[in-house]
C-alpha cells in the first residue's frame, strides 16, 4: 500500500503579544478586553467569515493563569494568536518609601531639567509634596506642644485631623500608591534595590518573545503595550533586536531594503514634520520588515518578525525625565545606542555620510559604501513601525497625563495619534485605552476614535504597510 501523502504544511499565523500596564492586575482581564476591542466587536469587511475566538493552552509563557486567545480566520485568510506578558506578580513587593523618594527625586529636580511637557504636573507635585510636609510639621508640632501642656489641655481636634490623616494615607497606600506607582517607581528607577525585579521583568519578557518568535508558527507579531507596559515593550523589542541584529548583513533582499530605509529615514530627519516624509519612512520600515522576515539565518529561522510596536498611554512622552537624570542625558543615551530611536540614530561617517548600518568587517567597519552591511544594534526601528495613542491633556485632570505623544523624544518616525475617551468630560482616562462601550466621545473633532486608531494599528484585517503616498 502506498504510503500516505505528507500533510500540507500549516500557514503561518500573526501573533500579538500585550504587556499589561501598573497595578494589581488579573491574568487575561487585559488580553480579553483587548481581543474584544480589536477582534470580536470590531467591524468586519462584507466578506470575511463570522469572527469567533478559542481560548487554548498558553504554551509559550509557562504561567498556568493564562491562556492563548485564537481567532478563525480574518478575511484573508489569516489566523492571530493573541497572548498576554504577565508581570504583575514579580512586583508584590511595592513599598511606600520607594513612592515617596521616587517623586521627591522627581519633584527636586531643577526647573532647566524637566521637560516643558511635564512642567504642569511637575509644579503640581512640588505644591503637593509641600502642602502634605506642612500639615504634617504643623500636626506634629501641635501634638508635641499638647503634650507639654499637658492631657487636660491636648487639642482634640488636631488629634483628630492626624488620626484621620494616617487612615487615609494607609488607605491610599493599600489601594493605589504602593500596588499602582509603585510599579512605576520600581521599574523607572535603577537603584540596587531595584536591579533584580527589572532584570526579571525584561527577562521573562524577552524569554516569551523569543518563544515566540522562534516556534516556526508565525511570520508577523505586534507588540501592544499599555501604560508603564509600553516602557516594556519597547524594551523588549530593542534588546531582542541586540541579539539579532548581528545576522542582518544578508546579501539581496535585506541590502536593498536597508538602503532604501536609510535614504528615507534621511529625508525625514531633514523634513521633520513633513507628514509625506513619515509616511514614505514607515513604507520603507515595512519594506525592511518584509525583507528580513522572508530570509532565514544559519539555524533556518527567519532574521526578524516583529511588524509593530502599539504603545497606549505610554510615560516614554516623559522619557527624558523617566529614563533619565535629564534632557541632555537622554540625547545621550539615544546617541550612545543605549536607547532606541525612530528613525534610528545615524553615525556620521568620512565625507558626512550619514548611515545607520556598519560592515561587519573589521578593516571596513567604517567605511561607509562597504557591503554587505548589517543595522547598528539600537536600529530596531528601521524595521518596526512604531504608533502611539494618548488621550490629550487640557488641564491636568482631563486627558491622560500619563501618556502623551512620543515623537518629540524618540524622533518624527513616530505615529503620535490623538484619541477621544469615551468618557464623558475626558476625566482621568489612562485605564480606558481598551474601553469597548459606545456612546459620545470626549475630545476635538480632528481626534480619533480611540477603538478605531487601535485597530488601524495593529493592522489584523491586513498586515499590508500604508499606503506610500504620491
Amino acid at each position: 500500500m502506498a504510503d500516505d501523502a505528507a500533510p500540507p504544511p500549516q500557514p503561518k499565523k500573526q501573533a500579538v503579544l500585550l504587556i499589561h500596564g501598573i497595578g494589581e492586575q488579573r491574568p487575561m482581564s487585559t488580553l480579553w478586553r483587548l481581543v474584544d476591542l480589536v477582534w470580536t466587536n470590531a467591524p468586519k469587511p462584507a466578506h470575511a467569515p463570522e469572527r469567533r475566538v478559542f481560548s487554548e493552552p498558553d504554551e509559550m509563557s509557562g504561567v498556568f493563569e493564562l491562556r492563548r486567545i485564537s481567532t478563525n480566520l480574518n478575511a484573508d485568510g489569516k489566523r492571530t494568536d493573541f497572548f498576554e506578558y504577565y508581570w504583575a506578580h514579580l512586583m508584590s513587593d511595592n513599598e511606600i518609601g520607594e513612592v515617596i523618594a521616587w517623586l521627591a527625586d522627581l519633584a527636586m529636580r531643577p526647573k532647566e531639567r524637566v521637560p516643558e511637557t511635564l512642567r504642569k504636573a511637575w509644579a503640581m507635585l512640588r505644591i503637593t509634596l509641600a502642602v502634605v510636609a506642612g500639615l504634617l510639621a504643623l500636626v506634629t508640632l501641635s501634638v508635641f506642644a499638647s503634650g507639654i501642656a499637658g492631657l487636660q489641655h491636648t487639642n482634640w481636634v488636631v488629634i483628630l485631623v492626624l488620626v484621620t490623616m494616617l487612615l487615609v494615607a494607609a488607605w491610599m497606600d493599600r489601594t493605589f500608591v504602593s500596588p499602582v506607582l509603585g510599579d512605576a517607581a520600581r521599574y523607572l528607577r535603577p537603584n540596587p534595590k531595584n536591579t533584580e525585579c527589572r532584570q526579571e521583568i525584561r527577562a521573562r519578557g524577552l524569554k516569551l518573545l523569543e518563544a515566540i518568535h522562534d516556534s516556526g508558527k508565525y511570520d508577523r507579531i505586534v507588540l501592544v503595550g499599555h501604560s508603564l507596559g509600553g516602557v516594556i515593550a519597547y524594551e523588549m523589542a530593542v534588546h531582542f533586536w541586540g541579539r539579532r541584529n548581528r545576522t542582518m548583513n544578508t546579501t539581496g533582499p535585506v541590502q536593498v531594503a536597508l538602503a532604501k530605509a536609510e535614504e528615507a529615514a534621511r529625508a525625514l530627519q531633514d523634513a521633520q514634520d513633513d507628514t509625506t516624509a513619515r509616511d514614505r519612512f514607515r513604507l520603507a520600515q515595512n519594506e525592511m520588515f518584509e525583507a528580513l522576515r522572508t530570509t532565514t539565518d544559519a539555524d533556518g529561522k527567519p532574521l526578524w518578525l516583529v511588524s509593530d510596536l502599539v504603545t497606549m498611554g505610554s510615560p516614554l512622552t516623559h522619557a527624558p525625565t523617566l529614563l533619565a537624570d535629564d534632557p541632555d542625558d537622554f540625547t545621550l543615551m539615544l546617541a550612545r545606542h543605549e536607547l532606541s530611536a525612530c528613525p534610528p540614530q545615524f553615525e556620521t561617517f568620512q565625507g558626512k555620510v550619514r548611515r545607520f548600518s556598519y560592515c561587519r568587517r573589521p578593516d571596513k567597519a567604517d567605511d561607509p559604501t562597504a557591503t554587505p552591511r548589517a543595522p547598528h544594534n539600537a536600529a530596531v526601528f528601521a524595521a518596526v513601525r512604531w504608533t502611539n495613542l494618548y488621550f490629550p491633556m487640557q488641564g491636568i485632570l482631563r486627558g491622560d497625563l500619563i501618556g502623551g505623544p512620543v515623537g518629540k523624544a524618540f524622533g518624527p518616525g513616530t505615529k503620535d495619534v490623538a484619541v477621544r475617551a469615551p468618557r464623558p468630560g475626558g476625566w482621568l482616562p489612562h485605564m480606558d485605552y481598551f474601553n469597548g462601550e459606545t456612546g459620545p466621545l470626549w475630545g476635538e473633532p480632528g481626534w480619533q476614535d480611540h477603538r478605531q486608531a487601535l485597530r488601524e494599528a495593529m493592522a489584523l484585517e491586513a498586515a499590508a504597510a500604508p499606503v506610500a503616498p504620491p
